[in-house]
């Protein structure tokens, strides 16, 4: 199986799905489902493996975890741990991650449409604000003082990402300050009485190897905007955010992120331009929780109507990804997940809504072993933008969510309306 990886997701003896050495089957029945699964040790060697890329050219950068991924308390605790930053989309993000144990020195906040109301939440708390429009810094001149520390994140031009709603940089979005409004809002800021430290952007999510070139054009964009920004103000920016996006193979045609051109690519135009001395950031999300997580549900319903139907005791209230963005999620039957017994079946949650199945469209059937009412579907690749983006539509509560580590398996959230 392309997905299997040793130690995190193998196929047992008894031909289940086994997550950390835990059956997937047995972890469905004692916790019930939808369940969501997160490994552990899959979130700490993915975090180590975007460090280790950086240290092999660079011992001046950090990483923002992007908690919007998934925002769980256990797993920011565990990114904590490993030294990771945050980065925050709202202030109660914000307030989150200081629960979970983050200074907020290590706390930035990247928002959009920000109201009076989260600017003075931000400012209250203590949080680093970087800037998303020039309406956003005459407002801040309300809570913000003197001296306030603040970053621009502005539009390099140009996006990549796995859906044209997760591109964030370009022509038409609602993101970042363009270029011809840089320079008006570098002078607002210094009329603010506010210290410009760094430049940010932020191209999309959920690109791979194919958008890396894309990616590391925008660098160079960002690049010469910041050696501007510097010779505008006088002073040495502290840090350039190169922002986050980088993906998961979803499916077996889906290559491997490549975690080494990318930080070599940055940190190569970085170690030869003015910026040199300026400390590098990345807000990586999915490519930390993606793989980490399963979501498992019980098949209720299998069926010939129309067409062949697995129904599911889930929907896109319990994952969105399918439904929102035509994403495609590898399934495993959990109770035989080789088999070549296989048939297409249309993969059906359980909400009052057509639109309401796992797969790129209606039409598109989902080839599986066939399995027996009562058996678990598991739903791979669940750990980003999978609990974070689940709803209570029709009235149904949001799964429990459970994590598994060398010691165990501890539940991590309850069921929640």
């Amino acid at each position: 199986m392309w997905w299997e990886k040793k130690g995190h997701l193998e196929v047992n003896d008894e031909n289940h799905l086994a997550i950390l050495g835990r059956d997937a089957c047995a972890l469905a029945k004692e916790y019930g489902t939808p369940l969501y699964v997160y490994d552990k040790q899959r979130i700490i060697d993915n975090f180590s493996a975007i460090r280790s890329a950086f240290q092999k050219c660079s011992d001046n950068f950090r990483i923002h975890y992007a908690m919007k991924a998934n925002s769980n308390p256990e797993v920011l605790k565990i990114l904590c741990r490993e030294g990771a930053y945050i980065d925050a989309v709202s202030p109660y993000e914000a307030k989150i991650a200081m629960d979970a144990g983050y200074p907020r020195e290590k706390i930035m906040f990247t928002g959009t449409s920000v109201s009076d109301s989260d600017l003075k939440m931000l400012v209250d708390d203590g949080i680093f604000i970087n800037i998303d429009s020039l309406s956003q810094i005459k407002r801040l001149r309300k809570f913000g003082g003197e001296g306030l520390n603040v970053s621009l994140r502005w539009n390099p031009g140009m996006g990549a990402g796995h859906h044209s709603h997760t591109i964030t940089a370009g022509k038409y979005i609602k993101f970042g300050i363009p270029e011809s409004k840089l320079s008006s809002a570098v002078d607002l800021i210094k009329e603010s009485g506010f210290n410009l430290v760094g430049l940010h952007q932020h191209i999309g999510s959920g690109w791979l190897a194919d958008d890396v070139g894309v990616f590391l054009e925008t660098v160079d964009r960002t690049i010469g905007a910041a050696v501007k920004i510097q010779d505008k103000i006088g002073h040495d920016l502290e840090f350039i955010d190169f922002g986050g996006g980088p993906g998961i193979p979803y499916c077996a045609k889906d290559k491997e992120f490549p975690l080494d051109v990318y930080a070599k690519g940055i940190c190569s135009k970085v170690a030869s331009s003015p910026l040199r001395n300026a400390q590098i950031a990345v807000e990586p999300g999915r490519y930390i929780v993606g793989d980490a997580g399963v979501l498992l549900l019980e098949i209720n319903t299998v069926e010939d109507k129309n067409v062949p139907v697995i129904g599911v005791n889930g929907g896109f209230n319990t994952l969105a990804r399918p439904s929102f963005y035509g994403s495609y999620h590898e399934m495993v039957v959990c109770n035989c997940v080789a088999s070549k017994d296989e048939k297409g079946f249309m993969v059906a949650g359980n909400l009052c809504e057509s639109g309401d199945v796992f797969s790129v469209n209606r039409e598109i059937l989902r080839k599986l072993p066939v399995p027996s009412e009562g058996d678990v579907l598991a739903v791979l690749d669940a750990g980003a933008y999978g609990y974070s983006m689940a709803s209570t539509y029709n009235s149904r509560p949001k799964p429990r969510e459970v994590l598994v580590d060398g010691k165990g398996v501890r539940v991590v959230r309850e069921e929640a309306w």
